[in-house]
């Protein structure tokens, strides 16, 4: 089964509100009547709609004319050649007006290409069909049209998309018992029943899902309310089908498998309860505002039941500032609001990215789905991720992310889950996120930190060595923690001896290192995601030394118009090599290299970079 599910780049949607997304941003659509007449087109792409019929549902009985049709279908047109790139075509045939759309552009046609190609596949892989048609339903943002006027939506061609639509879940949750995982359909065919509630089929499927789910009081509920609901109503009595289902769960006797052996390693039980996120860090110290932010976002809004999306934070800051730290002491924090569980992912981001389609095998294996049954395809990988996610309170934590494009993927669709992430670059194109910045500790907190480590009688006992301790370190949370923990190791050594040895600008960064633990490796990995260009310029200013500079020195010192210069201070704050320091008069920024940075650039040891790199000629 291979159903095409890349999101083209013109993208009309009707399975939810009324949008055109051209490279995934939507359109600002026309005016309504032009609006309503795209929509009444879109549900018969292909066909011709009467006249007669287009001013009824667009402009109501007895109220629009002819002329007045054709002056919203030559707004459309217009609307569709500037705005759309003409993708859509209008054409008068006869007594009514007919769109020409091309199939993958419209969702309602992709998503009717899928339930054509489960039907042609029905002896296919289970597996392979459920993930398919999961992708399928990811179209679906809502009923069809959502928001439209009721004239629009009364349409027929609404209802049998609605029908398609319960059809597939009807569909979907036979595959899951088959295979046992009726929890990946469970919240989808609970929410859509309540939308149809003489829908006999689809809640005929609910019961068995509960049951299946194992949980036979709801299923036996579920079908109390049928039956009552029918009786009162509609005078009638569950259909054959409904009552099997019902006897079933009465004799405890769960819905036949269609001959599929349960998978090794599935989970049955829908409660399958990950707690992936490493141990929280002992001496975690400071961030108090960052740490109320993020429980606030990630916490406080969980129950609003308004949202329509995760929840999602991000931690940003240099190497070494402790974004891997706080993102752990949040995940603990949150432990009791996420009590579905937490999944965690490294993904190596500021060294050799992890593939997303890989860490989504971690996550389904993590939430039970075997591994001889998790999808190839990147996208039903995805898909069934966010459906085993779906209703559940889960927190998914992504640490040192690259970049948007290797989060997305990741991101569950359920406003019940929460996402934090962590990186050294901001991820702005990340929708909704909140993001918090971290930067190097105050001297308090520092302080504080190394004292935690090597002991607040040490630190009390030299508290001159001690301050300037943390400031050869710049404040680095990471060479605050190597300094204390090498300290800690050698109890007969005195602060005052550590700092001879750090003020060595040649072996400082040689001396900030421990066990696993190095500050020269952060520098490195992330220089290494600079430009050339923008490289020879850091070179430059960091030879300058201590001191702070502003855009037209960087153009006098690197020999750079006043553009290249802004561009290449751009690229090394958001490398966060360099640092704005305050904005002086006039709005013109100032700027420095930060001291550690700056001495990485300067002595940067046998492996930092390629000598030809660092050559730069007067």
């Amino acid at each position: 089964m291979n159903v095409e599910r890349i999101v083209p780049a013109y993208d009309f949607q009707v399975l939810g509100p009324l949008q055109v997304r051209v490279d995934g941003v939507a359109l600002a659509l026309p005016a309504r009547h032009p609006r309503m007449l795209l929509a009444v087109l879109l549900l018969h792409n292909g066909e011709i709609v009467p006249e007669g019929r287009l001013l009824e549902q667009v402009w109501g009985h007895g109220v629009g004319s002819t002329v007045a049709l054709r002056t919203a279908v030559s707004r459309l047109r217009s609307w569709l050649r500037d705005q759309a790139g003409g993708v859509g075509e209008i054409e008068h045939v006869g007594g009514g007006y007919r769109l020409l759309l091309p199939d993958p552009f419209l969702d309602a046609a992709r998503f009717r290409a899928a339930l054509a190609a489960d039907l042609e596949a029905a002896g296919a892989d289970p597996h392979q069909r459920l993930a398919a048609l999961m992708a399928a339903l990811e179209l679906w943002h809502g009923s069809v049209l959502d928001g439209a006027p009721e004239g629009v939506r009364e349409e027929s061609a609404v209802r049998v998309l609605e029908d398609e639509h319960a059809m597939c879940l009807e569909r979907l949750a036979e595959l899951a018992i088959s295979v046992r995982m009726p929890e990946l359909v469970l919240p989808r065919a609970r929410a859509l029943a309540r939308t149809r509630p003489f829908d006999e089929p689809l809640h005929t499927r609910l019961i068995e899902l509960h049951a299946a789910c194992g949980r036979p009081a709801e299923a036996l509920m579920e079908y109390e309310r049928l039956r009552s609901r029918l009786a009162e109503e509609l005078g009638i009595a569950p259909s054959a089908d409904a009552q099997h289902a019902y006897l079933t769960v009465l004799n405890q006797d769960l819905p036949p498998s269609a001959g599929v052996e349960r998978p090794l390693g599935v989970a049955r039980d829908p409660h399958v309860v990950p707690h992936q996120t490493p141990p929280d860090v002992a001496d975690f110290t400071g961030r108090g505002k960052a740490v109320a932010v993020l429980l606030d976002h990630l916490g406080g809004l969980l129950d609003d039941s308004t949202r329509t999306t995760a929840l999602v934070a991000g931690i940003t800051g240099p190497a070494g500032a402790g974004k891997s730290a706080l993102a752990v002491h949040i995940a603990h924090r949150l432990g009791a609001a996420y009590a579905d569980g937490q999944l965690y992912a490294d993904l190596r981001g500021s060294d050799a990215p992890e593939a997303p389609v890989r860490v989504l095998g971690r996550f389904l294996r993590a939430l039970g789905v075997a591994k001889n049954s998790v999808p190839d395809d990147p996208a039903e990988r995805t898909a069934l991720y966010r459906s085993l996610v779906s209703g559940r309170r889960m927190l998914v934590v992504l640490d040192d992310a690259a970049d948007e494009a290797q989060v997305r993927p990741l991101l569950p669709g359920a406003p019940s889950c929460g996402v934090l992430m962590t990186s050294r670059s901001r991820l702005v194109g990340v929708g909704g996120a909140r993001m918090v910045e971290l930067d190097r500790f105050d001297t308090d907190h520092a302080l504080q930190l190394l004292s935690t480590i090597v002991g607040h009688e040490r630190v009390t006992a030299e508290p001159d060595a001690a301050a300037e301790l943390v400031g050869l370190c710049d404040r680095l949370p990471l060479a605050v923690r190597i300094c204390g923990a090498r300290l800690a190791a050698r109890p007969h050594w005195s602060l005052a001896g550590l700092v001879t040895l750090l003020r060595d600008e040649r072996r400082r960064l040689d001396e900030l290192s421990v066990a696993d633990l190095t500050v020269r490796d952060g520098l490195r990995q992330s220089f290494a995601r600079i430009r050339r260009d923008a490289r020879q310029t850091l070179v430059r200013l960091a030879r300058l030394g201590r001191v702070e500079f502003t855009t037209g020195t960087v153009a006098a010192v690197c020999g750079l118009d006043h553009g290249t210069a802004v561009d290449h201070l751009g690229v090394l704050v958001e490398a966060r090599f360099v640092s704005v320091v305050d904005t002086g008069q006039a709005g013109r920024f100032h700027y420095r290299v930060d001291d550690l940075a700056r001495l990485f650039v300067l002595h940067p040891g046998d492996a930092a970079w390629e000598p030809q790199e660092i050559v730069v000629h007067s």
